[in-house]
């Protein structure tokens, strides 16, 4: 019922195309949010927050999805700069690091202020540009080590056992910090054994079908480390189809709303959720307070510009009150105060 409920409010918000916008008249800014797709609810949420935040601003809205396809990606901001005459603001997903760079180009050129999410070259900064307003993320090691350690729990006897991995995309700065997190697991506890990996691109599909591939080779392994929770979903059907559904467990990373059903099932240990309203709501705010004259980007610091915020690690225990707070309603923002949730910075 809940997965209905959200297709439900998508097929409201996003109607039939993959760009939509609320309307508005051509002097206002129009709020831009850039996404990976919305096949998965999380990266969907960052058009929900988009959406309410423009119903709050009485401003237009754009949410441009690159389908998982860089270039695709690229064109689509490319092509909105000209649709708005470079009247917008930008809150971005990149679908991987180095799109960030054609990116920073293309709306430096058209004096378009935006912030980042996720994913970025290691050497490229904000304050290195004028419209850049600043970039965020979250622990990625510290999410993929969590998981990883929740999962090594579920073995019996615990933290002795074989596993196998799935990444993400290989040139996505969050895939490698998770699998960074997992390989400081395995160091601390040497009874885990890794004994296969292989990327899945984020994909339920393709997650699918490596899980089956691998529980054939690796019959007797403990657990399977997944570093996003649609692989989980694709590891779940491989494992219920093989009759080790609960019996071997899946950790997943995002916090959709069907993990956490399969947290209460039994059958995934742990994820850990990134509030997207939250997040597509900060970045809008910030770019367009820079817009306005409201927010001098040039006096922030870079603590101010390259930043981590948390995530809400997810097992049985908080389950309930997670999907109480978040899924089932959604908190109130302080959109005031920019780094009200900052933890460190990111550099």
């Amino acid at each position: 019922m809940r997965k209905f409920a959200v297709l439900c409010l998508l097929a409201l918000v996003v109607g039939s195309g993959a760009v939509f916008a609320s309307g508005g008249s051509e002097e206002e800014t129009t709020l831009v949010v850039s996404i990976r797709g919305f096949d998965n609810p999380y990266h969907a949420n960052y058009a929900v927050g988009a959406e309410a935040l423009g119903e709050k601003l009485g401003l237009p809205v754009d949410v441009l999805s690159t389908e998982a396809d860089s270039q695709k990606g690229i064109a689509d901001i490319r092509a909105e700069v000209a649709k708005t005459g470079g009247n917008m603001v930008l809150s971005i997903d990149p679908n991987q690091a180095p799109d960030a760079v054609p990116i920073a180009q293309i709306l430096e050129k058209a004096h378009v202020y935006w912030f980042n999410w996720w994913n970025k070259p290691d050497d490229m900064w904000p304050w290195d540009y004028k419209y850049w307003v600043a970039h965020a993320t979250h622990d990625h090691i510290a999410c993929g080590y969590f998981n990883a350690v929740e999962l090594f729990k579920t073995f019996d006897p615990p933290f002795e056992g074989k596993i196998f991995a799935l990444q993400g995309q290989l040139a996505n700065n969050a895939a490698i910090g998770r699998f960074a997190g997992l390989q400081k697991a395995l160091k601390e506890y040497p009874g885990v054994e890794l004994v296969q990996w292989e990327t899945a691109d984020w994909d339920t599909t393709k997650a699918y079908n490596s899980a089956k591939t691998m529980l054939v080779a690796h019959p007797d392994v403990a657990g399977i480390w997944s570093a996003n929770d649609n692989m989980a979903l694709g590891v779940v059907q491989a494992l219920r189809e093989a009759g080790l559904a609960g019996k071997v467990q899946v950790n997943g990373t995002d916090g959709i709303p069907e993990i956490f059903d399969l947290i209460k099932e039994g059958v995934v240990c742990s994820t850990t959720m990134w509030d997207a309203k939250y997040q597509s709501m900060l970045g809008l705010s910030m770019a367009l307070a820079a817009k306005n004259g409201e927010l001098d980007v040039k006096s922030l610091t870079h603590e101010q510009r390259c930043f981590v915020i948390p995530g809400v690690d997810v097992t049985s225990k908080n389950v309930d009150q997670v999907v109480h707070d978040y899924i089932d309603n959604t908190p109130t923002y302080d959109l005031t105060d920019f780094w009200a949730k900052f933890v460190k910075p990111d550099f």
